[in-house]
């Protein structure tokens, strides 16, 4: 199961840089992502330890402020503009 969701999240990073490579200037692509390569590396490094707290105070508050982040996403999904 974790094997398929590791390449469903691949397969999103995927398009994550080809949209952008679609609608951002060709000179602030590698700027953007080396700045977003960096926030993903401390948000993979640091959500764990936070959520792993979070846990030891109550274990349904990671999965309640998981839910929370899934919906905002979808929020903000929703907001892209098509071309």
């Amino acid at each position: 199961m974790i094997y398929i969701l590791d390449h469903i999240f691949y397969n999103f990073a995927i398009a994550i840089r080809t949209y952008f490579q679609k609608i951002g200037d060709p000179k602030d692509i590698a700027s953007t992502m080396a700045v977003g390569f960096t926030i993903n590396h401390i948000a993979a490094v640091l959500l764990p330890v936070i959520g792993g707290y979070l846990w030891m105070v109550d274990y349904r508050i990671p999965f309640i402020a998981g839910a929370c982040f899934s919906a905002i996403s979808l929020f903000a999904v929703q907001k892209i503009k098509y071309t």
